[in-house]
């Protein structure tokens, strides 16, 4: 099977199939203007080359089903993307990486309707909504972007249309971080938007005390609950692919102080491991005087978490449908 890509108006038309040579290949990034670097594309040229087997593999993939080939029509680099040394999670080695990218989108072409993939693939869609007053918060999902190598797939919380917070994940085999789940929901990313304190505050007073990193960690379980996924798991803040010593203090605070809060232990190998139904500490720990607060707070996150579940019920039924071993 073959792929034919127009990369500019003026160059002439590229053929590439999963048999063609690499530097073939890479030409097509490569002219994606301000998209890869020089360093970059040495990088991943010698890692696919080193690699070809498993970049074959991942061509084949997507050279296989109609939505995944018109997205890399438009998106060449997006074949690339498992090869940087960054992507997803910082220590993991190019196998992991690519087993990370074959096993998401195998399972999300199971999963979803072609409509729904197509849709997903291009734009955000919403799969719940919060009306307070004149006040709109969304929950919407799709393709991570800008920022295409913190994860496959972004929860996004909208107020009055505006993104203020994204949660990123991807779903992985369990054993690339040593869990002997089968599938794992892996969050990648976790942060406001620069800029949007204002709204954040606003949102989180509104909906009931609830932070937007909660509330969209309320809205990817019932995610894992559609696709009878049994464990999330997420990255430390070392771990996460844009951390930098001079900003630990700030990535332990978005990403381990988080999960810590939660009640969510780190494994050996470094994530935040979750086996679901994630059980909360029981009401009798909670000070007096706070315990009404919390059953609000609960019962909200419980309401997200089933609201989302249905979306996926109802427009992709075949969501819990599991890969051939």
């Amino acid at each position: 099977m073959s792929v034919t890509v127009n990369c500019t108006a003026v160059n002439p038309t590229h053929t590439i199939t999963a048999s063609s040579p690499l530097p073939a290949q890479l030409s097509i990034p490569a002219r994606q203007s301000g998209t890869w670097s020089l360093v970059l594309l040495g990088s991943v040229l010698w890692r696919g080359i080193t690699h070809i087997r498993t970049h074959r593999e991942v061509l084949r993939l997507l050279l296989r089903f109609p939505p995944y080939t018109e997205f890399v029509i438009s998106n060449p680099s997006f074949a690339y993307k498992y090869l940087t040394h960054i992507y997803l999670v910082r220590g993991f080695t190019v196998a992991e990486r690519a087993a990370c990218f074959l096993y998401h989108y195998k399972r999300l072409h199971s999963a979803l309707p072609d409509s729904l993939l197509r849709r997903t693939l291009r734009e955000d869609v919403a799969i719940h909504e919060i009306t307070e007053g004149t006040n709109r918060f969304v929950v919407t999902m799709g393709k991570s972007r800008p920022s295409f190598l913190e994860g496959e797939l972004s929860l996004h919380l909208r107020v009055d249309g505006e993104i203020v917070y994204i949660l990123s994940f991807t779903i992985v085999p369990g054993w690339v971080i040593k869990s002997q789940a089968e599938e794992i929901l892996l969050i990648t990313r976790l942060q406001g938007v620069k800029g949007a304190y204002p709204p954040i505050s606003y949102a989180t007073k509104t909906l009931h005390d609830v932070a937007p990193g909660a509330l969209l960690f309320a809205a990817l379980q019932g995610i894992a609950d559609a696709f009878g996924i049994g464990e999330i798991a997420a990255v430390s803040g070392v771990m996460q692919s844009y951390y930098r010593e001079d900003d630990a203090a700030d990535f332990k605070q978005a990403y381990d102080d988080f999960f810590t809060e939660l009640g969510i232990p780190k494994s050996a190998a470094g994530f935040f491991r979750i086996p679901l139904p994630l059980q909360e500490k029981p009401l009798t720990f909670i000070k007096h005087g706070h315990k009404i607060r919390t059953r609000g707070k609960r019962a909200f996150k419980q309401q997200i978490q089933l609201a989302c579940a249905g979306f996926f019920e109802k427009f992709a039924p075949d969501a819990s449908r599991k890969l051939p071993a």
